[in-house]
């Protein structure tokens, strides 16, 4: 650790964080490292033992949130206190953004060493994959999100989670537009969902307490576009009816995970049916 030294992450870097992220099998490219950099091109750190890079971490903020996404040392150097050090980094990088909390998706055997590092645990995600093949399914009450959606999105996502990522929430729109819907009724927006067609991921998907039966509506517009694909998705284990629900369209569990935060924990609506991504929240 004497010659351990962090340094901002550069596009010279994404070839070897991509093969050091491809050894747990996280199926990282470059157009994920790039979509990091431009959400937080002053956020993505690389650790070095002397001039060997050893290990990476990426991070985001969003007004008084701030989250960790990818953290991962190269195994040789793990238990030695380079993790420790990238995670110890990013959090003085983010409360230098005037952050007050700072949260993260843990899996389950590393939610210890968060804990050391001053992380309580909040909920646990599961983490669903189902072949898409169905397409055409026909939903009520849902259509296609628009560009005029967007100011009423990203308030109602707001209020679901109790901080602002309006620009995360643009970003996905931009590149995925014709994965992102919205539920409606006579009384205005119920919820929406989003997806990402390049990382064939659905999320994040909020909506109204109460109102499973358009949240399954939402995810089966999304599916009906993912046709042929493998799809994930990160749903919130306290939501049961709709884990249940999707797996009878077909998901099954490859993990779980822990949602845990670093300060006050936001005050969160209880309308959060499925997170975004494990790298930004």
């Amino acid at each position: 650790m004497q010659m351990a030294q962090i340094r901002k992450m550069s596009p010279n870097d994404f070839g070897f964080a991509i093969r050091l992220t491809d050894t747990m099998n996280w199926d990282l490219t470059e157009k994920d490292f790039r979509f990091m950099m431009r959400l937080e091109p002053n956020g993505c750190f690389t650790v070095l033992d002397g001039a060997k890079r050893v290990g990476i971490i990426t991070t985001a903020h969003f007004g008084r949130i701030g989250w960790i996404g990818n953290v991962i040392v190269k195994t040789h150097y793990r238990s030695k206190g380079f993790g420790a050090l990238l995670v110890k980094h990013a959090i003085e990088y983010l409360r230098k953004k005037s952050v007050s909390t700072i949260g993260l998706y843990a899996y389950l055997d590393t939610v210890s060493f968060y804990e050391k590092l001053g992380f309580k645990a909040d909920l646990n995600f599961i983490r669903l994959a189902r072949q898409s093949s169905v397409a055409g399914w026909r939903v009520a009450s849902v259509r296609t999100m628009t560009e005029r959606d967007l100011k009423d999105v990203v308030a109602f996502d707001e209020q679901c989670m109790g901080w602002n990522r309006g620009r995360l929430l643009k970003h996905i729109f931009t590149d995925s537009k014709d994965l992102c819907y919205v539920a409606l009724d006579d009384s205005g927006l119920l919820g929406f969902i989003m997806g990402d067609w390049y990382r064939q991921e659905i999320g994040p998907c909020m909506s109204c307490v109460g109102t499973a039966k358009s949240v399954i509506s939402l995810f089966k517009a999304a599916l009906s576009r993912l046709s042929g694909v493998e799809v994930r998705t990160g749903v919130s284990e306290s939501q049961q009816d709709i884990v249940k629900a999707l797996r009878k369209m077909g998901f099954e569990e490859e993990f779980k995970v822990v949602r845990m935060y670093l300060g006050e924990v936001p005050d969160e609506a209880g309308c959060v049916f499925a997170m975004e991504s494990l790298e930004r929240g």
